[in-house]
């Protein structure tokens, strides 16, 4: 009898920490990193999401999502959130109510979801599997399409994009936004895979640019096909990185001033293309992957 009571109360605890992980809470914050492009190249700082405060809309109670862009010295609006059933509930600012996430869809599933850019997303459920965090197991669901996973949602956390960022490529080519951290109750129990830092930011970083540039063709390009770099001389190293601002791809023997891309390996979305001369200068532009 002991025996059978402690196996259920293990099963208990395993459960419960599979599910139940409600999204809306005032203890949680999202460290999230944007990256895009300025006449230095790849420029990146951290936004930080917290919720606070709550008001009412046409009867219904909402908790208030703020983000600040400063280290936490200010705070701006990004809407409001309600959760019902295991659905996120969105108005972003100056939108109306869309579903930001459905943790109910299962593999196979199709819906549309709302992010602060705009409505009516088209998604589509590759699989949903279980993933652990920092100790932490949750429910993962893979969204992607053709079988090629191109975003996670984690229970109690959202989307490794960032909290309100579920499918922001589908409205925005650049910048690009992924989750660094993610705490509760001022525990972190999620850290992008190969980072040590919750707050990253190039402020203050100089780079030494080279003003000659390159052409980059087709661009935008359909996944599958070839991409030709042309630069005004021979590159010393040319770099692909994804929307992420992480590294994915190095052509090093370059002895031309001619190189193609073959994009068949690369997932559809955003890329920056890094070119680096002889003499150590840069130039970088980015591309669209179809």
């Amino acid at each position: 009898m002991k025996k059978r009571l402690f196996t259920f109360a293990v099963a208990i605890l395993l459960c419960s920490s599979l599910s139940g992980q409600d999204f809306i809470s005032s203890e949680k914050k999202w460290n999230v990193r944007i990256t895009g492009l300025d006449i230095g190249g790849i420029v990146f700082h951290t936004e930080i999401f917290q919720i606070h405060g709550d008001t009412v809309v046409n009867s219904l109670t909402y908790d208030i999502i703020w983000a600040s862009f400063d280290s936490l010295s200010t705070w701006q609006y990004q809407g409001l959130l309600r959760e019902d059933s295991n659905i996120v509930y969105y108005i972003p600012p100056g939108g109306y109510e869309g579903v930001l996430y459905d943790f109910n869809l299962k593999g196979g599933d199709t819906a549309y979801v709302t992010n602060f850019f705009c409505n009516d997303i088209p998604i589509y459920v590759i699989d949903v599997d279980t993933v652990e965090h920092l100790g932490v197991s949750r429910k993962r669901w893979l969204l992607g399409e053709d079988g090629y996973v191109q975003e996670s949602w984690i229970e109690g956390i959202g989307s490794l994009y960032g909290p309100l960022h579920t499918r922001f490529m589908y409205c925005i080519v650049c910048p690009a936004w992924d989750l660094l951290c993610y705490s509760n109750n001022d525990q972190l129990e999620y850290m992008m895979s190969g980072q040590t830092d919750c707050y990253q930011s190039t402020v203050g970083i100089a780079e030494q640019i080279d003003d000659s540039g390159f052409v980059i063709y087709p661009n935008p390009i359909r996944r599958g096909n070839s991409m030709y770099i042309k630069t005004n001389s021979v590159p010393s190293n040319i770099s692909i990185y994804n929307a992420s601002g992480l590294l994915v791809k190095t052509l090093r023997t370059v002895n031309d001033t001619t190189t193609r891309l073959e994009t068949a390996n690369l997932a559809s979305g955003l890329y920056l293309i890094t070119v680096t001369t002889s003499d150590s200068k840069i130039n970088t532009q980015k591309i669209l992957i179809r």
